[in-house]
Formats: C-alpha cells, sequence, structure tokens
C-alpha cells in the first residue's frame, strides 16, 4: 500500500513486527537512473531536449523509525525522513514525513509534517505510484505533504478504515497568504493561514481495495477562497492481472487559487490562463486514469492512461499515456524502464515530471527512463 497521510508506517509499526520495543530502525531508498525529456503538444514548444542521472522511479531517502511499548496496549511512535540526492551529493535534502504519536486499541492519533491523503491515493492506484514518466499524479495540483498537521485513523472494522486529518497551516509561514489577496487584512495573527481539511474513507478486503476522499482548503479570514477536492480510486487484483482506477474533481474560486491553497503551477498544471477568469469565476477540474499492473515470473509491465478536462478554461484539456517494466533482482532491489508522453490541447501546458509532487525541475511532453532503486 502506498503513503498516506502518515505514510501508513503506522500500520506496520501496531504489528509491533517492524520494530523491536525502544529501537529505532534506519531505512530508506536508493534509486538512481537515466532521464530524457522533450517534445513539443499544445501549450508546450520550442522544448530542448534534457538529458540527466537522477533518481526516477521512487524519491531517495533516509528514515528513522522507532516504537516504544507503554504498557496496557498503548504504544508512542515516530518516523523521520529525509530527502537524499545521490545524483548531486549534496546531503540530507529537505524533510519527508515527520510525525510523533500515540497508537493502540483505539487506533493512532499523530501530529507534524504528514503526507497528503490524495497525494497518497493517486500513488496507490496508478501502477506507476507518484514517480518515473508513468506518473499521473504530476497531471493535477498535489499536497505532496502538509504542514502544522494532526490526523486520526480508525482501527479496521469489517475491512472499513477512516482517517481524519487537519492542517493549521499548510503554507511556508503564519499569515503567508494574507498579502495576495486584494484587498489585505491587517497584518499579524493567524489572518490568510492556510488550513486544510481531510475525510478519508478505505475498504480493503482480499484483491479488493477502495479508496473514497474529500478535501476542503480556506484561507483564514476569507470566505470566498475556497477549494474542494473529492477523489474516487478503486482496485482489485486477479492475480494474472491488476486493474486499478481513479477519478478526481476539483473545485475552486479564483481567490484560492491565485491565493495558493494549493500550488497550481502554471506549467506542470495548466492554468496558464488563470488570469482570465473573471474574480468570482469558479475554477472547475476533472481528473481520470486507468491502469494495470501484469506480473510474469520477477518481471511485471505496467501501463496506464489518463485525462485532464478542464471544465473552465477553452482548449485546455490534455492527456498522458506510460508504460514500462520492473524486473526483480531481490526482495529490494528492482530494474525499471518507462516510456510516457502527454497530449496537451492548444492552450494546455503539461509537462513531464518524473517526481508526481510538481517539485524538482520538469520539461518536454515525452519522456524515458531507466535504472536501478534498492531499498534498505
Amino acid at each position: 500500500m502506498q503513503k498516506k497521510l502518515i505514510a501508513l508506517a503506522v500500520a506496520a509499526a501496531t504489528s509491533g513486527a517492524a520494530f523491536a520495543q525502544t529501537n529505532v530502525t534506519i531505512y530508506g531508498t536508493v534509486d538512481m537512473g537515466y532521464l530524457h525529456r522533450g517534445g513539443n503538444s499544445g501549450g508546450v514548444q520550442n522544448t530542448l531536449g534534457s538529458h540527466n542521472l537522477q533518481s526516477n522511479s521512487a524519491q531517495s531517502a533516509i528514515g528513522f523509525k522507532g516504537i516504544e511499548d507503554l504498557g496496557n496496549g498503548l504504544k508512542a511512535l515516530f518516523d523521520l525522513q529525509y530527502r537524499i540526492t545521490p545524483d548531486s551529493n549534496t546531503g540530507l535534502g529537505t524533510a519527508g514525513h515527520q510525525y510523533v504519536g500515540l497508537t493502540g486499541g483505539f487506533g493512532t492519533a499523530v501530529a507534524g509534517y504528514l503526507d497528503g491523503i490524495r497525494y497518497g491515493i493517486y500513488g496507490k492506484y496508478n501502477p506507476f505510484g507518484n514517480y518515473s514518466v508513468g506518473n499521473f499524479t504530476s497531471m493535477t495540483t498535489q499536497y505532496d505533504r502538509a504542514q502544522n498537521a494532526v490526523a486520526y485513523i480508525s482501527p479496521s472494522f469489517a475491512g472499513f478504515t477512516a482517517i481524519v486529518a487537519y492542517a493549521t497551516n499548510t503554507q511556508s509561514t503564519e499569515g503567508g497568504l494574507n498579502a495576495v489577496h486584494v484587498p489585505a487584512g491587517p497584518a499579524g495573527g493567524n489572518k490568510g493561514d492556510d488550513q486544510l481539511y481531510s475525510v478519508n474513507l478505505i475498504y480493503a478486503n482480499g484483491p479488493l481495495s477502495i479508496d473514497l476522499d474529500y478535501e476542503t482548503t480556506r484561507a483564514v479570514g476569507y470566505g470566498d477562497s475556497r477549494l474542494f477536492v473529492a477523489t474516487a480510486g478503486a482496485s482489485y487484483d486477479f492475480g494474472v492481472v491488476k486493474i486499478s482506477g481513479l477519478y478526481d474533481i476539483i473545485k475552486g474560486d479564483r481567490n484560492s487559487l491565485i491565493g495558493g491553497n494549493i500550488d497550481l503551477d502554471a506549467t506542470t498544471a495548466g492554468l496558464q490562463n488563470l488570469g482570465n477568469l473573471a474574480a468570482d469565476q469558479q475554477y472547475n477540474r476533472r481528473n481520470w486514469f486507468v491502469g494495470a499492473a501484469v506480473p510474469f515470473g520477477k518481471f511485471k509491465g505496467l501501463v496506464s492512461y489518463g485525462q485532464v478536462k478542464d471544465k473552465t478554461l477553452t482548449n485546455a484539456d490534455a492527456s498522458k499515456w506510460g508504460i514500462g517494466v520492473r524486473y526483480e533482482l531481490s526482495k529490494r532491489t528492482e530494474l525499471y524502464a518507462d516510456y510516457a508522453r502527454i497530449r496537451n490541447d492548444a492552450n494546455a501546458r503539461f509537462t513531464m515530471n518524473p517526481m508526481g509532487n510538481n517539485s524538482g525541475t520538469s520539461g518536454g511532453v515525452s519522456g524515458i527512463d531507466f535504472g536501478i532503486k534498492h531499498n534498505f
């Protein structure tokens, strides 16, 4: 299962199998490969091809996690993760998820810098996850992680699990959104803080998995600055093939987009015509994809196709397809190779980004990657 709001490492922690009492476990991923991007389509024109050596099929990272038995079924847990860049040797980079919490018969409660629920759902139901040129996550806008966040994960009841999460301020500074609104409010306090509310219902029963997620953000003090997102994902593992898919709706007013409730980068998220929206105009976008993973011995074939339907801007739709293969050298080490291509309408400017959270560099509308990934 892919990362959830707390990376669902908590699930392993609560089983007691992942950790020895009071011990700290060091874990991580090192991914290194070749990446080529280029090509033109729609609003992406005159793009020079680029060649890179970098992490592609996963974010290289190192982490430290642990659990302590407090007695009476109660445990304390923590997880601290840091991104690394083995291609440039820049040492520990930005933080991954960072949290501390308690778990027991009541469920699990954590607080810190938490993985986004919707980001995790995209990675869970796309065969490529959230990385490689094949991912679909970079075709939309994401909270890959939320600052100042708390979350509660319920115990499982007949296959159902619920996650409720809240982030008091997802931006980098307190009141960081105040200045971008017109008119801006008085300085100071929490006016302009970007708050995130999330509710996720999960059903898992053998080969069947379903996720339903609803999220909303608002800038405190600006009642018309809201963004609403509803996501549904499902998969079924037939053994010879695993089929999966996702459908996603994003709605919001122009103020919420300008305010930065979710980072709507004009290059990677296709909002190059944002300035043409009226002040009271609602933004409306639909995303969907389907995919399949086919295991064959130590090989696994991956395929995915999806579309972005922009119901606010004209000629701003896009589609993306990807195909890839994985070869298992061991339980921890695999080789990978992927190819993907984006087709943009005239006013769409989606580009290829193997880091599905829209961070890092992006460019071109076609991409190929291959390399090696090792988990430890």
